[in-house]
């Protein structure tokens, strides 16, 4: 298993992620901030309609204070061939929120806050989602896991004509190129997406052979797509989808590149994203191979949606995290069925445990991936609706897809993360896999605190520790299992094949299970700033327990290797 031991002790409070003064208003709104600006000054100062309409746009690109980027400014003027740069309104159902989402495009390519050099660039306004949170959790999740050409980001602040519209993310437009998704179109390679909206005018749509599933071939684009081009991806998808119905891995994998599959249908499926078969389900075809992802579009997912819209997405109790739902698109369906995929689903489901639970809580992998996503943006997060003006109620005059938002920021957040956690536990159970959770023996010697273990004493042997645990459990170190009669050293990771648990043990801050001249001297440089300790060895190094290390805790740990007091006495 894969396992990293990073520990960040630090703490937010939802409660004042608000409070953001309103004379931030008064700004330069040229000034770098705490996150990038991009502001647009519209042709004749345009808002850009909802039909889609290109509009176009001078574009300033402002990195935040103190980042290492040179503002970009595309000025209002044509290029060469007459061309400008343009701003319009993006999205199918997004179109019809009050917050806009955006597509803009320069007239070359650009390297935009270092995220690449294109052309086109995509502002995802989250309008159906009040946390501001799902999509970019999403985008964070998925290249950890293995989906493939993951778009980037950055969360920005976008004014139109001087006027903040809130707080975005700005994304990889999915697309074909060197830094977005690297295929090959002038050689057989084409990116996918399952879509049933509206026809865009610049992409083939047909349908499957077999699951009759509606497909765009978003690139190559319409107008350089030859004839035979057509029928190599419809003649794929049709033999793809025979080999589907076989069951048969062997034949499955002739067409599919399975590891992708697999970790898209997990992504998928963990955060339950209502559009899987509907649109923005993205597949490319690569060396003759259809694969999974990119990820898109799931601000209308972890419970984010409207009771009615899907019933079958609740229990009789109204409970979202219940039910597996990515298995309604068909391929996925198909290869669940066949027992040595959905192994291999679940084998990656438990391999990142770690991830998955750190989405909602701390663990061995950090602060929880909510609190530091706020702690990190939660200003614009609050200028967003302090300043923006944006409510906790539906923005849009048209069809509902969301539910309704709960009353404050901090409800929502909480609801989000107790769907997540409910969900990680749901799938647990529905895959069998909820025998991998560490339990502690009532008698135990040993603390449990969250996913602390403390009460090891160096010198412990790694037998005694896991006496205290159910059968099953390993001490690893550095992804290697620990011998039973090795010592417990400090950071050792405690697991069953799911979540992780670290272990500390006082006093050994070096994590060689003993207590040495080595580990006071280190407490000592990390008292004078001439060492930064991680957040295990901090825990290992508050040898007083009171919290944090200091002096005093250098001084009691060298007494204990000289043998004149004892760190673990009464």
């Amino acid at each position: 298993m894969k396992k990293s031991i990073s520990f960040i002790l630090s703490a937010i409070m939802l409660l004042c992620v608000f409070a953001v003064p309103l004379s931030v208003t008064a700004e330069d709104i040229m000034t770098p901030y705490d996150v990038p600006k991009i502001l647009f000054y519209t042709e004749d100062g345009v808002t850009p309609p909802s039909d889609k309409t290109k509009i176009n746009t001078e574009v300033y690109i402002i990195d935040e204070e103190g980042g290492q980027y040179e503002t970009i400014h595309v000025p209002l003027e044509a290029d060469e061939d007459g061309k400008y740069t343009t701003v319009n309104v993006r999205g199918n159902s997004t179109s019809a929120a009050h917050k806009k989402a955006y597509n803009f495009k320069f007239t070359s390519k650009i390297d935009v806050l270092g995220m690449g050099k294109n052309k086109k660039w995509s502002l995802l306004a989250n309008a159906y989602e009040k946390t501001l949170l799902r999509n970019k959790t999403v985008l964070d999740v998925a290249p950890q896991i293995g989906v493939p050409y993951t778009p980037d980001y950055k969360v920005v602040d976008v004014y139109m004509n001087d006027v903040l519209l809130g707080s975005y993310l700005l994304v990889d437009s999915v697309e074909v190129g060197s830094t977005r998704v690297d295929i090959d179109v002038d050689n057989n390679e084409y990116l996918l997406e399952l879509d049933y909206n509206t026809p865009d005018e610049d992409c083939y749509y047909f349908y499957s052979g077999v699951y009759n599933v509606k497909f765009a071939i978003n690139e190559p684009e319409i107008e350089d797509l030859t004839e035979d081009q057509k029928t190599y991806v419809e003649d794929l998808l049709t033999k793809a989808e025979q080999a589907l119905q076989t069951g048969r891995i062997s034949e499955i994998e002739k067409y599919f590149d399975l590891d992708s599959m697999s970790s898209f249908y997990l992504v998928l499926e963990f955060f339950k994203n209502v559009d899987v078969n509907t649109s923005s389900t993205r597949f490319h075809i690569k060396g003759g191979k259809i694969y999974g992802g990119p990820v898109w579009d799931f601000d209308l997912s972890s419970g984010n949606y409207r009771e009615d819209y899907y019933t079958s997405l609740y229990d009789s109790n109204g409970n979202s995290y219940k039910g597996l739902w990515a298995t309604t698109m068909p391929w996925f369906g198909a290869l669940t069925n066949v027992s040595s995929f959905q192994n291999t689903v679940e084998e990656k489901f438990l391999e990142y445990q770690d991830i998955f639970v750190n989405l909602y809580a701390d663990n061995i992998n950090g602060q929880n991936h909510i609190d530091e996503t706020i702690d990190t943006y939660g200003e614009s997060y609050a200028r967003n609706y302090n300043e923006a003006g944006w409510k906790f109620a539906i923005e849009t005059d048209g069809f509902v897809l969301e539910r309704t938002p709960l009353p404050t920021y901090e409800a929502n957040v909480e609801y989000y993360r107790e769907w997540l956690k409910n969900r990680n536990e749901w799938l647990l159970e529905e895959w069998g896999l909820d025998n991998t959770t560490v339990t502690m023996n009532s008698n135990s010697t040993f603390v449990q605190d969250g996913y602390l273990i403390k009460g090891a004493e160096a010198g412990m042997k790694v037998s005694s520790l896991l006496a205290n645990f159910s059968s099953g459990t390993s001490l690893m170190k550095d992804g290697v299992a620990l011998a039973t009669t090795a010592n417990i050293p400090n950071g050792a990771v405690i697991t069953k094949g799911g979540a992780s648990y670290a272990v500390i043990v006082k006093g050994d801050v070096d994590g060689n299970g003993e207590l040495a001249t080595n580990d006071y001297i280190m407490v000592k440089r990390a008292c004078m700033d001439n060492l930064a300790l991680d957040g295990i060895d901090n825990l290992a190094a508050d040898v007083d327990d009171d919290e944090e290390f200091g002096l005093f805790d250098y001084l009691l740990l060298k007494r204990h290797v000289m043998g004149t007091y004892d760190i673990y006495g009464d």
